[in-house]
This record gives C-alpha cells, sequence and structure tokens, in this order.
C-alpha cells in the first residue's frame, strides 16, 4: 500500500521551500537597496546647494620651518602656536596646521581646502620692480623642478640672515595658478609689508580670489612684535567679536630700531564691520549664500595711527 504523506507535512514542506525563497531574496535584497540608498544621498550631497560649510582654519608656519636656517630666519614659539590652535578651536571646530609643508603646492591648493580663517605667518620679499610682495615657501631652490612655473608666478625669496634661497609666489601664481576660490575667508597675513603702500597687488590677487579681506603690515615688523600682535588680534575677533576695523584698530603701532615703525591694516575698507561668524556652534552659513556673496571692489583705508 503507497504511503502517503500526510497534508500536515507537505504544507510544512511547502513553507519551508518558502522562507528559503523569501531568505534568498532579502540576502539579495539588502545590497542591492544599500547601492539604491548610497546613489541617491550621493546625488543630494552632489547638488544640494545649501549644505552646511565645513568651518576650518588654519595656521600657515612658515617662518618655523626645519627647512629655514637657525635663528635669525627661522624663529619657533610653540607657546604662540598654542595659544593660536585654542583661540581658533573656540570658533572652528578643525584647525590645520602647516610649517615644513609650507610648500608650492599647498599654496597652489589653498583655495580649494575650504578654510575660512587663515594665519599665515610667512617670510617676504619686496619686488621694487613691479611692485609687489612675494610669499615665501618652506622649500628651498634647487630643491625641487619647478620648470612648469614662470618667473612671472614663482620667484626666489632671499631672507635676511639665510644664505638659501627659497620659492616664494607672486600675484600671478595667486591669480593664474591657484586652484579654486577662497569662500569669503579672512587672511591674517603676518609678513612684512604685506599692505605696503604702493605694493597691494599680492593682497588685491588674493581678494580677486575669493578672500573676504586681507589683515597685514604697511611696513617691516620684527618677529617679536608680530608674536605680540597676533594672540591680541584673534581675541579681539574671536573672544571679544569685534568687527575686523576694531580689533585692527587696537593693535598698536610697532617702534622697532632696526625695523622702524610699522601698523597692521586691512583690505577692503568696506569690511571694516564684519564679524567673523561663529562657525563652530553651528553657523546657518550655507554654500549658496557663499557663493552668491559679492566681491567688492576695494577703497584704500586710511593708515591708523
Amino acid at each position: 500500500m503507497p504511503s502517503r504523506v500526510s497534508s500536515t507535512k507537505l504544507k510544512t514542506k511547502q513553507e519551508s521551500r518558502v522562507t528559503t525563497r523569501s531568505k534568498k531574496l532579502f540576502l539579495v535584497f539588502i545590497p542591492a537597496a544599500v547601492i539604491v540608498i548610497a546613489a541617491l544621498l550621493g546625488a543630494y550631497f552632489l547638488f544640494n546647494p545649501t549644505l552646511p560649510v565645513l568651518p576650518k582654519a588654519a595656521i600657515i608656519d612658515q617662518v618655523s620651518s626645519s627647512q629655514l636656517s637657525d635663528p635669525p630666519s627661522r624663529h619657533v614659539n610653540e607657546t604662540l602656536i598654542n595659544i593660536t590652535k585654542s583661540l581658533l578651536y573656540s570658533r572652528f571646530s578643525h584647525v590645520d596646521y602647516y610649517s615644513d609643508n609650507a610648500t608650492v603646492e599647498l599654496y597652489r591648493l589653498l583655495p580649494s581646502k575650504g578654510y575660512k580663517l587663515i594665519v599665515w605667518s610667512a617670510h617676504s620679499a619686496l619686488n621694487n620692480q613691479s611692485k609687489f610682495v612675494a610669499i615665501s615657501s618652506s622649500e628651498k631652490y634647487g630643491s625641487k623642478n619647478y620648470d612648469q612655473y614662470t618667473s612671472e608666478e614663482l620667484t626666489l625669496c632671499n631672507i635676511t640672515g639665510d644664505q638659501q634661497l627659497y620659492f616664494a609666489i607672486t600675484p600671478t601664481f595667486v591669480r593664474d595658478r591657484m586652484e579654486g576660490r577662497f569662500d569669503d575667508t579672512i587672511i591674517i597675513l603676518t609678513t612684512c609689508n604685506g599692505l605696503k603702500e604702493g605694493y597691494y597687488s599680492t593682497a588685491d590677487a588674493l581678494l580677486e580670489k575669493g578672500a573676504k579681506a586681507v589683515i597685514s603690515w604697511n611696513g617691516w615688523v620684527s618677529l617679536s612684535d608680530d608674536d605680540a600682535a597676533v594672540p591680541k588680534l584673534l581675541r579681539y575677533l574671536i573672544i571679544d567679536n569685534n568687527t575686523i576695523g576694531e580689533a585692527v584698530r587696537k593693535i598698536p603701532v610697532t617702534h622697532d630700531t632696526e625695523f622702524g615703525s610699522s601698523t597692521l591694516r586691512f583690505e577692503p575698507y568696506n569690511t571694516d564691520d564684519y564679524r567673523i561668524p561663529d562657525y563652530g556652534k553651528g553657523s546657518n552659513m550655507t554654500t549658496s549664500k557663499l557663493m552668491a556673496a559679492p566681491i567688492h571692489r576695494k577703497v584704500r583705508p586710511a593708515l591708523y595711527v
């Protein structure tokens, strides 16, 4: 007599097949769903123009680079760097530090890195023929081949007390070689003659590249005077929330027997009442708002004495 499979057992086998098939479909569905979700998120982040801006700041400390000769050209002040970092972190969630890696390539990519404030401490040289200030890198002449740049883009900086020559960038480099644009970046260029009367072209180029304002000295300044001014300026701008004009005017004129007097200045003058947003506490600034910000035509301010 043929055996029979009870209806209960048959039903159990059918349910088992369905369950196994469902598991297989489920396992196939999971990676497919992940791919679809990832693609949708990627498209959202690519095309959404109102994404929050990552609040970043940078310290470029070329003057302390180990590539420089010992004092007087190399100047290391770890206390100042720690204070500067601490002040920046009170307003920004991320701070990058560059010293030996303050290279020509870093300078080329600088606008594309998304910094909202840059404290740029570097040696500089005056080109009296073309009336510009060249900003030195940490790279010695001969350490790398830069034949891709013309003499109008890259020049050499002769730092006092150093027998080496260093590659330095020009206003033409800023305009034609720097990649990307600064998004309303405040650049504190703590170098001699950054805003020297008649030598504005380097600052002009940075502003044309999208910088909100450039703050620098109008003459020669000693490293000790520069060290004293930087933390004060940052405290006024960040802790006291002063406007650029208020903060700059609080920095006293330097008086040095070797370097003479120098005054801190800022450009353009219509940023007198600008305050640095508090990115660290959830600024509502977005990429769309920053891209829409106008580039103001420059007006020369009077010297502050």
